[in-house]
């Protein structure tokens, strides 16, 4: 399936996931522009993820999705603006990431003579199609940055470079800086710790995080950082913690949070969006797996240490509730011990580890 031959001048990928989807998006991004540099792409994305997107220079324009918008009582009113909307923009080539119902009816809305996504099973999102890229199933490792590329494979387009890197702006880098008082003086490491998830399955508890927080705090600047939803958790560690972090805030929006990142050395967290913005900065993250796989979804960097150590065969799961007689067994299974001897393994080595070379 070649489409080297042609040249679309107007083109959007569609993503209606999560933060960390959005993310995942930004070697397709790219690669997609070293194919197309005279092409003006568009990304489709959830409202809240748009923020990061906007930083990319090969990016013309994003479109946030306003979910809310359309789940409320007359909501198919303001889905069918939005497509109406959409469709004024022109597109000739939509390219789906996730093959699904809505984001398939806003492609074929859009009206592009060209609209690509992952062969379904559902007839009716096939026939909305007019180039289908057929998945390997047998292939169960397969992380979506991968399944992101393969779409530009399987049309004949050169894939160029699989890094993933997001560049934050200087202002915000000295914003962040000078609203923390952040020592320019980087020998006294700093670890940023984000103990939040989307889902409480993913949550590792908060007495892990405090004994890890105490195992660092007199020789490190700890920055602890939640969501605008995550005070609980952050509280109960502080009620656990020998002396306070250097930094303590769950105020950040995504931009802000990224330029934290960019001043600080190593991250702690669960299978969440903080760890990938967090890689895609250049930090070096620990990550902690319970209920997903972390060949799927791990930070897309060498510069990682995961605790992915479960072997329950519920593994991966649906994470609307935990199935096993003992709740959050897989994610238990992560020990602090085991944590804090990783950090200090990374910080007693830590040019080898932040080169990558693992």
């Amino acid at each position: 399936m070649l489409l080297s031959h042609q040249f679309p001048k107007n083109i959007l990928l569609i993503d209606l996931r999560y933060i960390g989807d959005c993310i995942f998006m930004i070697p397709i991004i790219k690669n997609l522009k070293a194919n197309f540099q005279g092409s003006r792409i568009s990304v489709l994305v959830n409202e809240g993820g748009d923020s990061l997107l906007r930083l990319l220079p090969e990016v013309f324009d994003v479109i946030a999705f306003k979910r809310k918008d359309i789940k409320k009582r007359w909501g198919i009113i303001n889905f069918l603006q939005f497509l109406k909307d959409i469709r004024k923009k022109n597109f000739d080539m939509v390219i789906i990431i996730p093959q699904s119902d809505r984001p398939t009816i806003i492609a074929f809305a859009t009206g592009a003579k060209i609209r690509i996504g992952y062969e379904s099973s559902s007839w009716w999102r096939n026939s909305l199609l007019t180039h289908k890229i057929k998945y390997d199933s047998k292939n169960n490792n397969t992380h979506l940055v991968e399944h992101n590329l393969q779409i530009l494979s399987d049309l004949g387009l050169k894939l160029y470079d699989r890094e993933l890197s997001l560049k934050i702006p200087e202002h915000h880098i000295k914003a962040i800086s000078k609203r923390f008082n952040i020592p320019s003086n980087r020998d006294n490491k700093s670890i940023l710790i984000h103990p939040g998830a989307r889902g409480f399955l993913r949550q590792w508890r908060a007495e892990n995080f405090a004994k890890v927080i105490n195992a660092f705090s007199d020789n490190y600047r700890i920055y602890l950082i939640g969501g605008l939803s995550e005070d609980n958790i952050i509280k109960e560690i502080q009620k656990k913690l020998i002396r306070p972090p250097y930094i303590i805030s769950t105020e950040l929006n995504l931009i802000e949070y990224a330029a934290l990142c960019s001043l600080s050395d190593i991250f702690i967290g669960n299978d969440s969006a903080p760890i990938h913005i967090a890689a895609a900065t250049g930090m070096f993250v620990i990550g902690l797996y319970g209920p997903t796989l972390s060949k799927f979804c791990k930070p897309w960097t060498q510069k990682s240490l995961l605790f992915d150590v479960s072997t329950l065969p519920c593994r991966q799961c649906e994470q609307d509730k935990c199935l096993n007689p003992e709740i959050k067994a897989c994610i238990d299974e992560i020990k602090p011990e085991d944590v804090i001897e990783g950090v200090k393994s990374v910080l007693n080595n830590y040019e080898i580890y932040s080169a990558g070379m693992k």
